[in-house]
């Protein structure tokens, strides 16, 4: 790799702003700083002692396929090949910038388009996070850290074609939440109607309501009303089903995982 200071030049007249790194840590403060000339002249030193440079996610963003970290985890890139955006993927990741990383990983980067609410999804598929976040980075080819050095195939960035960027971007959570919210009871029962679901007994009036709060998506205590929901449900024979449209809900910068659902129905359906 060049002088960082000569390269971090060079990189900014591409379009891209990039920071200067010990190892893997950033040398200097730069969340929501513009990396301007100006920026880089100041710190021009510290650009020159590093080793390694950062790409900052401004811009761009980064498919980050990691390897496994213990027995029986997949590659990132095997993860991607079970979706049936896999060949649309493997299509554009040709024709963009990839960067191999020292212990095997790779980055595919793509240049942002217009209109697409850009946001990280970390573990968005097993072993593949993906890095889009202003403030967020990845390494720079040519760089070397502890791990070894980054190559690169050295294709300029571009933008991504097709629906998969899209899907990635349509809201918070994993692939596997994004999907389950897709097709959950909330999006298709818009107008869900209650009034034909009964309540035997005193007690199933609040069951009720918490299954209804859960389904329009208005439940601000989500554990407390799935118990109810689920308790109401096994009691009056109703389907338990619908109430997985809470799974990927976010609620106080707080999002519902798939395992609190799962822990929460199966102690309702112990209950007595």
């Amino acid at each position: 790799m060049m002088n960082g200071y000569d390269c971090a030049l060079d990189y900014l007249n591409r379009g891209l702003q990039v920071i200067p790194m010990k190892d893997k840590a950033p040398m200097l403060s730069f969340r929501n700083i513009p990396i301007t000339e100006g920026f880089i002249n100041y710190y021009a030193s510290r650009y020159k002692k590093a080793q390694a440079l950062a790409v900052l996610c401004r811009g761009v963003w980064c498919v980050d396929f990691d390897t496994p970290k213990k027995a029986g985890e997949k590659h990132g890139l095997e993860s991607i090949k079970a979706i049936p955006y896999y060949d649309e993927f493997v299509a554009n990741a040709g024709n963009t910038w990839q960067q191999n990383t020292p212990s095997g990983g790779i980055h595919v980067i793509f240049r942002k388009n217009e209109g697409i609410d850009y946001r990280q999804h970390l573990g968005y598929l097993e072993r593949v996070d993906i890095k889009a976040q202003d403030n967020t980075y990845f390494m720079l080819d040519g760089s070397v850290t502890s791990d070894g050095r980054y190559t690169s195939n050295k294709v300029p960035p571009v933008r991504y074609h097709g629906e998969f960027e899209k899907r990635i971007f349509s809201g918070s959570g994993t692939y596997q939440q994004q999907t389950m919210r897709k097709y959950s009871a909330k999006n298709v029962l818009k107008n869900y109607d209650f009034s034909h679901i009964p309540s035997r007994r005193t007690g199933d009036g609040k069951g009720k309501q918490a299954y209804e709060r859960i389904i329009n998506g208005t439940s601000t205590t989500r554990n407390d009303d799935l118990f109810k929901a689920v308790s109401y449900a096994k009691t009056c024979n109703q389907p338990i089903e619908p109430l997985k449209c809470v799974i990927g809900t976010v609620h106080a910068g707080d999002e519902f995982t798939p395992e609190e659902f799962e822990a929460t129905a199966n102690s309702a359906m112990r209950s007595e």
